[in-house]
């Protein structure tokens, strides 16, 4: 790391100390209400993405010393506030509804008593398998061939090593974002059959066994049925994935969800008309992946938020909690 690099450390660093906290944070912190975002949290496994435990941990215990960790139901009252000063309110979210929320995440949270939503994938939690983005990275790792052609445009890539088959996934999951739901669903089975159709992995979402023992301090939120690309679906396909993600969640909770998070959540990713559908089945907050603070002014159905995995040490924490953005030279 460079001298800059170093020095710019050491102040994120000292600025998450609790007097740093207390005299900086007032001066710098940003009005409103920071949200971060979490997917996976990884345990003795680290072949996926995601943040270890023992950061994870250490993040919690950081925010219960130094900030205020709220419930989705205090989001809106809580950004309206506009002073600096105290302790800032803090919502943790989870997106997708991965197992490790029960097995590694919630106990953390429960022994130090931070609330949190989870956003599910209801036909994951019904029937185990993978987010379709994951079955494809995971399928393209695995495979054995040692070139593919791609369904969609026909090109044929060669395979030689980890690097290319890894790239390969990303290549294509960038893809099929982009495409109408249908031929997605089609590009991908086409796409498995040429990668030889891997083996599947063993189960990675929650069940909904795990979601209940797992309430007590948890909102469960929707993230879909299936998690496709809303701004990808037309209007019937997009109330039928919001209306049974409802009804599942409802049926197994005995709680109807009023909060969701877009799948992707990128402003391309959904669009008013999926706004709108969501107010008719009763979601009164909806989350992006857009980088920034639920204020007072925040559109209630696009919140944004700030992407936690990065941060792996109380200084880059720290910066993230101040609405500072997130520094991926953290």
């Amino acid at each position: 790391m460079s001298a800059v690099g170093l020095v710019k450390r050491a102040v994120k660093r000292g600025f998450a100390t609790g007097l740093g906290w207390r005299s900086l944070g007032a001066l710098v912190r940003q009005p409103g209400v920071i949200v971060l975002t979490y997917h996976r949290i990884l345990g003795d496994d680290r072949s996926w993405s995601g943040l270890p435990v023992e950061d994870f941990a250490m993040q919690m215990r950081w925010l219960r010393a130094h900030c205020d960790p709220i419930a989705p139901d205090a989001l809106v009252e809580r950004a309206g506030r506009p002073s600096r000063l105290g302790r800032p309110p803090v919502l943790v979210t989870f997106d997708d509804g991965y197992r490790d929320y029960h097995d590694l995440a919630y106990p953390v949270l429960e022994s130090l008593g931070i609330p949190a939503v989870v956003f599910l994938v209801t036909s994951l939690v019904d029937d185990g398998g993978l987010l379709w983005t994951e079955e494809v990275q995971s399928a393209a790792q695995l495979t054995r061939q040692d070139r593919v052609t791609l369904p969609w445009s026909l090109e044929t890539l060669a395979l030689p090593d980890a690097a290319a088959r890894r790239s390969l996934g990303e290549k294509a999951r960038a893809h099929l974002k982009t495409i109408p739901d249908g031929e997605r669903r089609d590009a991908i089975t086409a796409l498995l059959a040429e990668l030889g159709n891997p083996p599947p992995v063993a189960r990675q979402m929650l069940t909904w066994d795990e979601v209940r023992r797992a309430s007590r301090l948890t909102t469960w939120g929707g993230h879909s049925h299936t998690h496709p690309i809303m701004s990808r679906l037309g209007a019937d396909a997009a109330d039928h994935e919001i209306r049974l993600c409802k009804e599942r969640i409802a049926a197994e909770t005995g709680r109807a969800p009023t909060t969701w998070a877009y799948p992707n959540g990128r402003r391309t990713d959904y669009t008013p008309e999926t706004q709108a559908i969501l107010r008719r089945h009763g979601f009164t907050l909806a989350f992006a992946t857009s980088e920034g603070i639920a204020g007072a002014d925040s559109d209630w159905m696009a919140i944004k938020r700030l992407p936690a995995e990065i941060a792996h040490d109380p200084g880059a924490l720290a910066w993230l909690a101040a609405g500072m953005g997130a520094d991926p030279s953290l």
